[in-house]
């Protein structure tokens, strides 16, 4: 037994190797649930998808990629707010064998032409807001299908050899037979190598996805009688993972809220239709000016917890507040337990099936419990890998995903998060990777370097600014160079400000 195995609680019996021999792919689990009772619900409307119109959803979204010979091998794209149309058809997708690629629905211009471009991606379903956007760069990005997931009629016409489908001929299709779908087969991928540093694909397996999900529901006692509010996007771990699948995998409802409302938050929780809220720190500081009680769990996760606000959230609200740990090419490692709830600062202990090592950032050197080291990490649902094979070297150490986070770990296991020796950095819990935003301001043709670089931004993390050096005959202002790029990222990758230091 691990030292901080104690601290799982229930969970401390759990054995993950046998769990494992019960898999089933998250979408056919999901789509074998029946009922009347609500699985899905969308905040804003209160419309909702029964756990049994869940299912058929799903088999017909199979059926209808299935059809137009989508399976194993093809990639299909989804870019939408949180919106319960997407998340069925994300599951539906799965189901079919595709590899489902999460975008995220702020994502324009080059960045989005970037995510698409030059792979099989054969369809792309995305929400209204989405492609009022970015119908233009999908439609010329080789992209041969795009379902516009909203009721009614398609408000987007047909050009350029793309066709545009209503979700309502998706969901009237034929429903599919379950695909075979094997635990090391792709279920999805995300666009935050934030290990590597760049802007890529990160896949993850069907077995990884449905086990980490039942590990983080079983440690934090998630149960059928639980709902939970999807408040973070979808396309990212936190949504995806805790919010999401995690809580349907136990038969809890979710409860979609398009796009972040503390008040409706706030809302939802006194009138008992929620009970779970997975979300970044900001989320948890504004739900208490909202005056938020009667949560059961609540897990801060995405961005470092201020010890001040989890002391005033559990004072004022009775429920402890939980910090968790993961990223991109892990899904969640560790989870703050409720027997170390009044442990300030920490990240928890890792989850049952998850290993540590520290070793020393300078020297390689393996350091032991109670140090302070670089974080490697083993688990069964950690990545398969990058899009491109040879980016894996960055990731991986001789078998040991290498997290690029700097982490005290107690002799008892209990974990503290230092900072980070990637380049990354984190605004209102959203990744920015440096390393993109230098590569497109060296694409302006006077830029011969780039430097980027984090700044504190208080309570929303930290803001990304900019270091240029110029060709000699250059006449290019700093006021030029930031709409050459901020017109091309979304909002919260764009840069605050650019200094040039020097020509070259």
């Amino acid at each position: 037994m691990k030292p901080w195995s104690r601290y799982w609680g229930p969970a401390s019996s759990l054995d993950v190797d046998k769990l494992a021999g019960e898999f089933q792919p998250v979408p056919l689990e999901v789509a074998s649930r029946t009922g009347e009772g609500c699985a899905l619900l969308q905040a804003e409307t209160g419309y909702c998808y029964t756990w049994s119109r869940l299912s058929n959803a799903i088999r017909s979204v199979a059926g209808w990629l299935q059809g137009i010979g989508v399976g194993k091998g093809s990639q299909v794209a989804v870019s939408s707010e949180n919106l319960i149309e997407a998340l069925a058809f994300t599951l539906g997708a799965m189901a079919a064998g595709a590899r489902v690629v999460l975008i995220d629905p702020l994502t324009v211009g080059e960045d989005l032409r970037f995510q698409l471009e030059g792979r099989p991606i054969k369809v792309l379903a995305g929400s209204r807001p989405f492609l009022h956007r970015a119908f233009s760069y999908v439609a010329e990005s080789g992209v041969n299908n795009i379902v516009e997931l909203a009721p009614g009629d398609p408000i987007f016409k047909a050009e350029g050899g793309v066709e545009v489908h209503p979700l309502r001929e998706v969901l009237s299709a034929a429903p599919a037979a379950p695909e075979d779908l094997g635990p090391l087969d792709d279920a999805f991928a995300i666009y935050y190598a934030g290990i590597a540093g760049r802007t890529m694909q990160v896949v993850h397996s069907h077995i990884g996805l449905w086990l980490a999900s039942k590990v983080y529901s079983a440690v934090l006692g998630i149960k059928d009688s639980d709902s939970s509010l999807l408040a973070t996007p979808f396309t990212h771990v936190l949504g995806l993972q805790a919010s999401l699948v995690a809580p349907l995998l136990e038969g809890a409802p979710v409860v979609a809220l398009a796009r972040w409302s503390a008040r409706i938050a706030g809302r939802l929780v006194s009138e008992g239709l929620v009970s779970y809220i997975a979300g970044v720190p900001l989320m948890f500081q504004q739900l208490l000016e909202e005056g938020v009680t009667g949560l059961k769990h609540a897990v801060s996760a995405g961005a470092p917890l201020d010890p001040s606000l989890q002391r005033r959230f559990n004072s004022e609200t009775g429920t402890p507040l939980l910090q968790g740990y993961g990223m991109s090419e892990s899904l969640f490692l560790t989870l703050q337990t409720r027997l170390l709830a009044n442990v300030e600062g920490t990240i928890g202990v890792p989850l049952p099936g998850v290993e540590i090592r520290l070793r020393d950032p300078s020297s390689s050197k393996d350091l032991p419990l109670g140090s302070t080291g670089e974080l490697l990490v083993k688990a069964p649902w950690v990545m398969k890998g990058y899009e491109y094979p040879e980016e894996n070297s960055k990731a991986f150490s001789d078998g040991w995903l290498v997290t690029g986070d700097i982490v005290e770990v107690r002799e008892d296991g209990v974990m503290f998060f230092r900072g980070v020796k990637k380049r990354i950095i984190k605004y209102k819990g959203y990744a920015i990777l440096l390393g993109d935003l230098e590569y497109i301001l060296e694409s302006h043709p006077d830029v011969v370097k780039a430097r980027v670089y984090g700044e504190p931004a208080g309570d929303v993390g930290q803001v990304p600014v900019a270091e240029v050096w110029l060709r000699r005959d250059s006449n290019v202002k700093e006021d030029d160079l930031l709409e050459y790029v901020n017109s091309r990222v979304a909002f919260y990758k764009k840069l605050r400000r650019v200094k040039i230091a020097g020509y070259l």
